[in-house]
């Protein structure tokens, strides 16, 4: 039941934002950009186990690695606005998030 529950609320949310940013992308944005998948998660982690520290751990390594997204947002726009296919856009932006995850792990 956990699975499914889990399921059903990342679809939602890829749906609302699809269907949102259709009227209004700053709200679809917002709403993409708000953490309800790791909450989520979070909470069934905390249903399951009520493990804080573990919780607490993941919540530490996720801000951890929100860190070498938060440049490629920008260029993945960059990029679009700039004439690069969406293909070519996301398969760039993706190798430069493992480059810069790949340092993130040499530094940790």
């Amino acid at each position: 039941m956990a699975y499914f529950i889990k399921i059903i609320i990342a679809t939602l949310v890829i749906v609302l934002v699809t269907e949102l940013s259709k009227k209004d992308t700053k709200l679809a944005a917002l709403l993409l950009a708000l953490p309800i998948i790791s909450f989520t998660a979070y909470t069934m982690i905390w249903f399951e186990s009520k493990d804080t520290e573990r919780i607490a751990q993941l919540a530490n390594e996720n801000f951890i690695y929100v860190l070498p997204v938060m440049p490629a947002l920008p260029i993945f726009s960059w990029l679009l606005r700039h004439g690069y296919g969406y293909f070519t856009s996301m398969i760039m932006v993706i190798i430069l998030m493992l480059i810069l995850f790949y340092f993130l792990q040499k530094m940790l």
